[in-house]
């Protein structure tokens, strides 16, 4: 059995780890563990379970304290794993996201700066990383130094996802030296990027 500690991380991440410790399955299968501290967790693992046909117990060990046990069956582990795809096939081939502020959605800005954190972190997670990350107004603010997003933003530049960060952005919020993932570029360059996309995604 292999355990993971998913304690105090919200979702996707429980999910993520699930699957990606999963993936390394032999093909006879194998059983996970997660440990988690939310019912939200619990819930989005089992419906992650349910749509892959594995086995799914929750037990609730404390207030905020719960074990998920997921039983993958024979052959149900390589079902998991990334098949390389023809490139007319790959779903982020010519996928572009714009981000155009440093939270997601409207209503709560401390919900709203967990939920761009999520987002990205499942950016960086795809199998097929978008084409270009491109980020303007507020949303400059995800690339700098001392971001949570940074280390998701340079895994998805290590897949080749190319990060685009507005220069006229990064000098009115006077934070172009910290910046420190991407190139910063100018307007012209984001809207050519978007308008010879395939598919844009606006947050």
């Amino acid at each position: 059995m292999k355990v993971i500690d998913a304690m105090g991380l919200l979702c996707p991440v429980p999910v993520i780890m699930a699957r990606n410790a999963i993936r390394e399955f032999p093909q006879e299968g194998g059983v996970v563990q997660v440990l988690v501290d939310n019912e939200v967790a619990t819930e989005n693992l089992k419906k992650m379970a349910d749509s892959k046909g594995y086995g799914y117990e929750m037990e609730k060990v404390a207030d905020r304290n719960y074990k998920v046990t997921i039983t993958v069956g024979e052959g149900q582990a390589q079902e998991e794993k990334p098949q390389a795809a023809a490139p007319s096939q790959a779903r982020g081939e010519g996928l572009v996201v714009a981000i155009g502020q440093n939270q997601m959605g409207h209503g709560s800005e401390e919900l709203g700066k967990i939920l761009i954190k999520g987002f990205i972190f499942s950016l960086s997670q795809l199998d097929v990383p978008p084409k270009s990350v491109v980020f303007f107004n507020s949303g400059v603010k995800l690339t700098l130094k001392d971001a949570n997003t940074l280390d998701d933003l340079k895994a998805l530049e290590a897949k080749g996802c190319k990060i685009k960060v507005c220069g006229t952005c990064t000098d009115f919020f006077k934070v172009k030296d910290d910046v420190s993932v991407g190139e910063i570029v100018n307007m012209y360059d984001i809207v050519d990027t978007m308008s010879g996309a395939q598919t844009v995604i606006n947050i």
